[in-house]
């Protein structure tokens, strides 16, 4: 194989006029492809179509609407949130919001259009009666009363509702809040074939009892466009940014729509740390070759290599999610190195007397199998993250092998035309080997200098060597068994960002800024009439918020306002505060709520009373806290439907939600991720040992790559650090990438081993030809990691700090940890793989 290899260089340079029109031509392709490309940065993007979680999301956003809503927490400048200076603002910002249309010039959109409907301290509905009809009015109203004696009464009136504290107010009624609903996330898929009635007119065309069409293919809803966010955030703050609110409230605003800024400064500063990595390798490369030709061909390799992969993701219909920026910076790192490798080796036979095209010819020859074997273990590595259910990873996982391929086939196949264009040593010139005069930071003399040191200090001792790194991989092995998987939504922003302070605030003093949704489906229309029915949901919301009292802030369905309107029917006596005893009782309380108050008994319960919904309002947590939660919930909730499943046996209830969505997708990356990293080990051993014929090499090459990926979950462990979406994805990359400068040692070791025949001879020239390229490839491959530790998000943060941590452990092994095993042990090769 290597001969084959060594035969590349040759062939290309005869067909250079070929290779340069398929490289046009895939560039061309690749442009193409890219103009292809979505983006999705939504959650509901995390989930296949068909997963439960996102089918269950999808009908109860086809029922009930959005959730995706803003949520702006307020504070009066005078501490009171029911003074009439603040009452009058929120009237007014209540009213810019809904009636924005009236200021629109003919023909002029406007992104509040996505405004479905506004609810405020000011028209927070509030049931009344008046004779023996049930009404519904606004707790303010149009006109904000100045009267000490009217502002009292309406606090008295707010403060006896239980579902307007934390909601419109805080306890100390220094915050307030504005909850604004959108349709962000309910724009079916084929817009123009569904309209407002198809749930409704689906459900009329049933008897009572059956089971409606359409219920095993709800509505696809079009993601919702960060842009769409962003517009509409821009609409809210040009409003809330009037003088006459600005000189009133400061504003805390949290959801999907207020993150958008901050997810756009995230993807800003990563392109920063991208561009500062991009310049730091060049540096790194001019100082290692002192060529202008190894700068802009390495480059030139990631370039296109980060093109042939977005354009040939936009051919396949892959979708660009957050993770799109380590896909790059993976692609930088892995890039750079195969260039790093190839020109190393051209460059040091070059300054050792060889001509240029035996040079070029021998360096692929020698370097040939140990970049292909990188290159499969590397796509291994990453490949490997596919098994997850979690679509971003997936395309993580795709994208990022593409990467590797093709800036391995680019190093195969067209960086030799490019060393044959400019190489990075002259082909006339004539080499002499002499001492060279010194240059200013020629760091490769000092550098192979060290390493001549290395060997002779590791042959008096290599157990002295081993016994320190096996103590390390102990430590790993002890710390990874302590790791704690918990996704915080709030490490993708920076701890003191606006948007997390918001989160905070909303956490402190209001319902929260996270909200998950129980949605129900008994198949059988009026079982919501059923007084066993709301009275189980009435118990089971008692249950959620004296139980889960750390995390549920408050709930509210149809349970609730039935308690509600039949004390109020019943001259407000508390006794009354609880579900009607009869179905005829119960479907008249209901029936007159209707009346009342038509568009809030829409949001709670459907017109068949079939399907219903209830809302729970959440303090923000991790998922790890969260998961535990949940499936106690789910017992709760198997309880309640245990007391009805022979009324309703086909009844349904599933947990959904935004917040929900998320906390399921940290769950599947958790429960993936142990097969994740056992499947790239398996993958890469296997590999090991069939390209190098012996158990006992494979075995030496994969465990000086074993600890650095161990130690990155030992350190998470020990320190407490959990593992996140981030880091999650560490280990099986790190075997992937840090394996790299492994196998072109041995694979060197290799080929001296057949030509010297002595061990120690073998490796003092594999320490001095191959070291300092290997030295270099760790400092390529840990910055390119690394830089992202100055990032301002925790979740990315530690995502450099540990790869990087990782990268210069797997540099450790190379040079100290693989000679001790290679003289410890004396591996034999297969002879039919010696170079």
């Amino acid at each position: 194989m290597s001969e084959h290899f060594g035969n590349v260089p040759d062939a290309l340079r005869k067909r250079r006029l070929l290779v340069g029109v398929v490289f046009v031509a895939l560039l061309a392709a690749s442009v193409m492809g890219i103009g292809k490309l979505r983006m999705d940065m939504t959650i509901e993007g995390w989930f296949n179509k068909e997963d439960p979680t996102l089918v269950a999301f999808n009908r109860y956003h086809a029922q009930f609407g959005s959730e995706d809503g803003v949520y702006i927490v307020y504070k009066p400048k005078d501490g009171d949130v029911f003074s009439p200076a603040s009452l009058e603002a929120v009237r007014g910002i209540q009213d810019d919001l809904i009636n924005f249309r009236a200021k629109l010039k003919e023909g002029e959109a406007s992104a509040l259009e996505h405004i479905v409907k506004v609810d405020t301290l000011v028209n927070a509905p509030v049931l009344t009666v008046d004779g023996d009809v049930l009404a519904s009015k606004q707790l303010v109203g149009d006109t904000v009363p100045t009267s000490p004696e009217a502002i009292a009464q309406i606090k008295a009136i707010a403060e006896s509702e239980k579902q307007l504290p934390l909601q419109f107010f805080s306890r100390d009624h220094k915050y307030g809040g504005i909850y604004i609903e959108t349709d962000f996330g309910t724009v079916p898929v084929d817009a123009e074939a569904v309209t407002e009635d198809t749930v409704l007119s689906l459900d009329q065309t049933a008897s009572p009892g059956e089971d409606k069409p359409g219920e095993d293919k709800p509505v696809e809803f079009k993601p919702t466009d960060q842009a769409d966010y962003l517009k509409l955030f821009e609409e809210i703050k040009k409003i809330l940014g009037k003088p006459e609110y600005a000189k009133q409230f400061d504003f805390y605003a949290v959801g999907n729509t207020a993150a958008a800024e901050h997810d756009v400064k995230m993807s800003e500063e990563m392109g920063m740390l991208y561009m500062a990595a991009f310049a730091i390798i060049m540096v790194l490369l001019w100082f290692l070759f002192r060529s202008a030709s190894a700068v802009v061909w390495s480059m030139l390799i990631v370039i296109l290599s980060t093109v042939f992969t977005l354009g040939a993701a936009g051919l396949l219909g892959l979708t660009v999610t957050g993770f799109l920026i380590l896909t790059i910076l993976l692609i930088l790192t892995v890039g750079v190195a195969d260039s790093v490798h190839t020109l190393t080796g051209y460059t040091r036979l070059r300054t050792s007397g060889i001509d240029h095209q035996d040079a070029l010819r021998r360096t692929y020859k020698f370097a040939g199998v140990a970049l292909l074997l990188t290159g499969l273990t590397n796509m291994t590595g990453t490949m490997a993250l596919n098994i997850t259910p979690v679509v971003p990873i997936q395309s993580f996982a795709i994208m990022s092998t593409l990467g590797i391929l093709f800036a391995l086939l680019l190093t195969f196949y067209l960086l030799p035309v490019l060393i044959d264009l400019w190489p990075t040593v002259p082909k006339k010139k004539t080499i002499v080997v002499t001492q060279g005069k010194k240059r200013f930071l020629d760091l490769l003399p000092r550098l192979k200098s060290t390493l001549d040191k290395v060997v002779p200090l590791v042959e008096k001792r290599p157990i002295a060597f081993i016994v320190p790194f096996m103590l390390v991989l102990a430590f790993s092995i002890y710390g990874a068994t302590r790791v704690k998987i918990d996704s915080q939504i709030l490490d993708q922003y920076p701890a003191d960002s606006t948007f997390t302070q918001s989160v905070k605030v909303a956490d402190d003093h209001m319902m929260g800024a996270y909200a998950m949704v129980l949605y129900l489906d008994f198949h059988e229309d009026f079982a919501l009439q059923d007084p066993d029915v709301l009275k189980a949901m009435d118990e089971l919301q008692k249950k959620f918020e004296t139980k889960y009292g750390k995390y549920v802030v408050m709930t509210n369905s149809i349970a609730y306002v039935a308690k509600d309107a039949n004390r109020k029917l019943n001259g407000n006596a508390a006794a009354y505060d609880r579900i009607p005893d009869t179905r005829e009782a119960l479907a008249q309380t209901l029936f007159m709520f209707n009346s009342a108050n038509p568009s809030e008994r829409q949001r709670l319960v459907d017109d068949n009373y079939r399907k219903a919904n209830i809302k729970i309002s959440l303090h923000s947590y991790g998922s790890y806290e969260y998961d535990e939660v949940f499936q106690q919930m789910r017992a709760d909730i198997d309880e309640m439907m245990a007391k009805l499943k022979a009324k309703y046996p086909k009844t349904e209830v599933s947990i959904t939600g935004i917040f929900a969505l998320a906390m399921q997708a940290a769950q599947y990356i958790t429960e993936n991720q142990v097969i994740t990293f056992g499947i790239a080990l398996v993958v890469v051993s296997v590999i090991l040992l069939m390209v190098f014929g012996s158990f006992k090499v494979g075995l030496i090459a994969l465990i000086p790559n074993l600890i650095p990926a161990l130690l990155a979950l030992g350190v998470l462990g020990v320190t407490g650090v959990p593992l996140d979406f981030f880091t999650m994805m560490l280990a099986p990359i790190i075997i992937g990438i840090s394996i790299d400068d492994t196998v072109h040692f041995i694979s060197h070791y290799q080929q001296k081993l057949a030509e010297k025949g002595d061990v120690n001879a073998a490796l003092r020239e594999t320490m001095t030809e191959a070291g300092p390229g290997v030295v270099f490839t760790a400092l390529i491959l840990g910055l390119g990691f690394g830089i992202m530790a100055i990032a301002s998000a925790a979740g990315t943060s530690n995502m450099g700090k540990f790869g990087a941590l990782a990268i210069f452990m797997g540099l450790l092994n190379d040079l100290f940890l693989l000679p001790a095993l290679l003289l410890a042990f004396k591996p034999k090769f297969k002879k039919e793989t010696v170079g």
